[in-house]
């Protein structure tokens, strides 16, 4: 059989026909689905025109005019139509358009941006030179060209330029006359860089010296268009008047706002708070006016040292670990070790039976109750009338005497005679329970008329215990750690919902012993609430895994550890510097065996470190030891507990 093909004189008329033959009009064109189904061309067949052999009938699509195709016999037109294979579908990739990039669109307000596709017929094979239709389905941005034709690798591309406020345009594009679906495009416009700084709310205010103004200091950040614009630094600084602003740099929301809580300093009269945009060091300046001190009446009422004068039992507290020191008490002798660069490990005053650390500052009471304080004094938290730091014992400024003291990151609180509490220092969390949000530099009395039998401090927050098991927090309650249900900030006590018979609270979380087990409540983001997961609680859960019942208990920042019966040392949650003591670094959900093996009487915990000791009096401390605090002699951290040296 001969594969060419006779040809014929321009001018003879075609013969007709055979019966039977199956009739085919080359000029008419070959869909295009139909031809991308099978394949590019390749180098054999330019002509992109298909063969098809189908047993032994042999199709050719030759030059122009009509043809015909004949098996050597007659053939029924229609059952040789039906016997022709159909394009292949299995497996091959229907029609297209593809966004170039495949993320959406996004610039700043008013900018132009390209908005580009790629459009693909069956099998992924690109069109071009085919029309594409854009228009705007929503928003406000504008498009240049709203019809195009594909280049080379059917590529093509408009430009949309975004409207001059934030939000978001959607695009269709579409191939029309098509069956391709078309596609959506999302351009988003963000606000422009940083310009501006406004005042929003808190200018012009009044309050009495040495307190908070009413109404937050406000501001908001803007764009050259006034957009808001998120996530940009301010920076707050009293610039007149002495006072205090916090925090002192932070970043806008979502609404371009940043705010500060701003106390007045201690001089009457004009003052001033500055709020610059760091970006574009542009700044605005906030009034205030601090007028004369009004005496307070309510809760919270300063203590004169003739208030109460019954004579108070001071409860030994000879160990105390801090934010980075650690002290004790021997035969009547202090020592303290680790962070000094606030004053917190001085100390050298009276013969102390009872202490405690906060976070860069520590306080004592002697035999007869009488309460001095060193170190950090930013917040009055010393309770000498100033806030100044003092590296040397300050006394209490007050007569009252005390029989057990707690102290937190800037606050300090004690029980006077007849378990009255009283709190001086920071005040911004509500943590002195005296009702306001206004620090003090002395003693006052936190409010609700409750008495106490056991106090302990977190570092925005204070807990009361009651001699009947119930126990009462206050202050900071951003992770629940105040145990009332809730996460509002409390400046009067609230009830916590779950008795204990002791009670220690750590950076943002609260613990107790209870009937035999440990509850604890507040943030849980590194497992310190010991339930064996990373939710933080609004009131009580049972810690898991205790092989024992608990006798002692101590918090961290944090993390938490106990003691069971028979001294076994047990800790969980965040383990950074090895704080957990179970020779790893692992942050631990639920408790893990402290190593060695060591039977203690008695734990501490404080910051990222713990210590314990044992009935010889052998003293061991692991975790975090930048300052020297674990007393090994060295810097180093430490996993497993280490014996203090000396």
């Amino acid at each position: 059989m001969s594969d060419e093909v006779p040809t014929q004189p321009d001018d003879q008329e075609l013969l007709p026909p055979p019966p039977g033959a199956l009739l085919f009009d080359p000029s008419a064109p070959i869909p295009l689905d139909e031809l991308d189904a099978y394949g590019p061309p390749d180098e054999e067949s330019p002509s992109r025109l298909p063969q098809v052999v189908l047993g032994m009938l042999v199709i050719s699509i030759v030059g122009f005019g009509a043809f015909f195709l004949s098996a050597g016999g007659d053939v029924d037109a229609d059952a040789a139509s039906s016997e022709l294979p159909a394009p292949p579908t299995t497996n091959v990739r229907p029609g297209e358009i593809v966004p170039i990039p495949r993320v959406d669109l996004e610039g700043r307000v008013g900018a132009r941006i390209r908005v580009a596709v790629r459009v693909l017929g069956r099998g992924g094979i690109s069109m071009p030179d085919t029309t594409v239709q854009f228009q705007i389905e929503s928003g406000n941005g504008i498009l240049e060209d709203d019809e195009i034709r594909t280049a080379t690798e059917g590529v093509g591309e408009t430009f949309i330029q975004l409207p001059v406020e934030p939000g978001l345009t959607v695009i269709e594009a579409s191939v029309p006359g098509s069956t391709i679906v078309p596609v959506r495009i999302l351009a988003s416009a963000r606000p422009g860089l940083a310009a501006d700084i406004v005042i929003v709310s808190g200018n012009g205010q009044r309050a009495p010296i040495g307190e908070l103004v009413p109404t937050r200091a406000v501001l908001r950040v803007v764009d050259g268009q006034g957009n808001p614009v998120a996530n940009a630094e301010v920076r707050f600084d009293v610039t007149r008047g002495d006072g205090i602003a916090a925090p002192s740099r932070t970043r806008t929301d979502s609404t371009g706002t940043a705010s500060a809580i701003w106390r007045l300093g201690l001089v009457e009269g004009p003052q001033e708070l500055t709020g610059t945009l760091t970006d574009a060091q542009r700044q605005v300046r906030i009034a205030a006016t601090a007028t004369p001190p009004v005496e307070n009446l309510g809760p919270g009422r300063a203590v004169p040292g003739t208030l109460e004068e019954t004579e108070v039992t001071v409860r030994p507290q000879t160990y105390a670990v801090g934010g980075s020191h650690v002290c004790a008490v021997m035969s009547g002798s202090l020592a303290c070790r680790g962070g000094n660069e606030r004053g917190q490990s001085g100390g050298g005053g009276m013969n102390y039976i009872a202490i405690t650390t906060g976070s860069a500052h520590t306080c004592g009471l002697d035999a007869g109750g009488e309460a001095q304080c060193w170190g950090a004094n930013e917040s009055g938290q010393l309770g000498d009338g100033s806030r100044t730091d003092q590296s040397r014992p300050a006394s209490v400024r007050t007569d009252l005497r005390f029989s057990a003291l707690a102290a937190g990151e800037s606050h300090t609180c004690g029980l006077s005679g007849g378990g009255v509490p009283l709190c001086w220092g920071e005040n911004l969390s509500g943590q002195l329970g005296d009702g306001t949000r206004n620090g003090q530099t002395v003693p006052r009395t936190v409010g609700g008329g409750l008495v106490f039998s056991a106090i302990g401090a977190g570092w925005n927050h204070t807990c009361g215990l009651t001699s009947s098991g119930n126990a009462f927090c206050w202050g900071l309650n951003s992770n629940g750690q105040l145990g009332d249900g809730s996460t509002l900030d409390r400046l009067e006590p609230v009830l916590v919902r779950g008795a204990v018979s002791t009670i220690v609270a750590g950076r943002a979380h609260t613990c107790g012993i209870t009937q035999g087990a440990v509850l604890c409540w507040g943030d849980n983001s590194f497992g310190q609430l010991g339930n064996d997961t990373n939710a933080s609680q609004g009131q009580p859960v049972e810690v898991v895994g205790l092989p024992g019942a608990p006798t002692h208990l101590a918090a961290g920042a944090i993390h938490t550890c106990a003691l069971v019966d028979g001294g076994r040392a047990f800790c969980w949650g965040q383990n950074f510097s090895g704080q957990l003591g179970d020779g790893t670094t692992a942050n631990q959900a639920r408790p893990v065996e402290v190593d060695g093996g060591y039977r203690f009487t008695d734990i501490h915990a404080g910051g990222a470190q713990t210590c314990a000791r044992t009935a010889d009096g052998a003293e061991y401390c692991w975790g975090l030891n930048q300052n020297g605090q674990l007393g090994d002699g060295s810097r180093a951290n430490r996993s497993s507990p280490v014996r203090v040296s000396g």
